[in-house]
C-alpha cells in the first residue's frame, strides 16, 4: 500500500518510496530508473481507452511529483521528516538548502506557528488605540519675549514638555 495515515490529523498520507518500490535510502539513479519504468508504464499517450487515459494521466502525474521530490535532496530531506504535509507548507523559499532535517522541522513548526497567529489575527481583528495628551506651550511661549537669549535667572534654557494625560484602548472581536 502506498499510503499511510498520519496519527496526528487522520490524514493519509502518500508514500512515495513506496509507490516508486525503491527504499528509503536508494541513491539518485535508482530513483531515475524507477521514474522511467513508472513512466514508459502510465504515460497517457501509451493508451487508447480513455478511461484506461485518464487513470494513466493520474498515475503518471503521480510518478512525476514523486520523482520531482525525491529527486530534490531539499524537498527529499522536508519529505522525509514531515512527509507531504510540510511540502505544501508556503514559506519554505526562506530554508537554507543546507539545513538537517532536525533543523527543517523546527523550521516547519515555527511557520505553522506563525500561520495559526495569521489565522487568529484574521478572527479576533485586533485594534489598539494609544492618546497622548502634551501641554507644550513652554516651547513656543520663549519666543514671545522680546530678548530670546535673555533667560530668567534659575529658569532652565530648555523647555519643558507636560504629559497632561494617556489613554490606552485594545479591543478583539470575538466570533461566537
Amino acid at each position: 500500500m502506498d499510503e499511510e495515515c498520519d496519527e496526528g490529523t487522520g490524514i493519509i498520507e502518500e508514500d512515495y518510496y513506496t509507490f516508486l518500490n525503491i527504499s528509503k535510502d536508494a541513491p539518485n539513479d535508482e530513483i531515475n530508473n524507477a521514474y522511467r519504468r513508472l513512466s514508459r508504464i502510465y504515460h497517457p499517450d501509451k493508451h487508447l481507452d480513455q478511461s484506461q487515459k485518464k487513470e494513466a494521466e493520474l498515475l503518471f502525474n503521480k510518478t512525476k511529483k514523486a520523482y520531482e521530490i525525491l529527486s530534490d535532496p531539499h524537498k527529499r530531506a522536508i519529505y522525509d521528516s514531515l512527509g507531504t504535509r510540510g511540502l505544501e507548507t508556503e514559506g519554505w523559499e526562506i530554508v537554507q538548502r543546507t539545513k538537517t532535517p532536525q533543523e527543517i522541522r523546527e523550521e516547519y513548526e515555527r511557520l505553522a506557528r506563525e500561520r495559526e497567529e495569521r489565522r487568529l489575527q484574521q478572527r479576533t481583528n485586533p485594534r489598539g488605540n494609544v492618546t497622548v495628551n502634551i501641554n507644550a506651550t513652554d516651547i513656543f511661549s520663549q519666543y514671545d519675549e522680546e530678548d530670546e537669549y535673555d533667560y530668567e535667572i534659575g529658569r532652565s534654557p530648555f523647555p519643558v514638555i507636560e504629559v497632561s494625560a494617556m489613554s490606552l484602548m485594545q479591543s478583539i472581536e470575538a466570533p461566537l
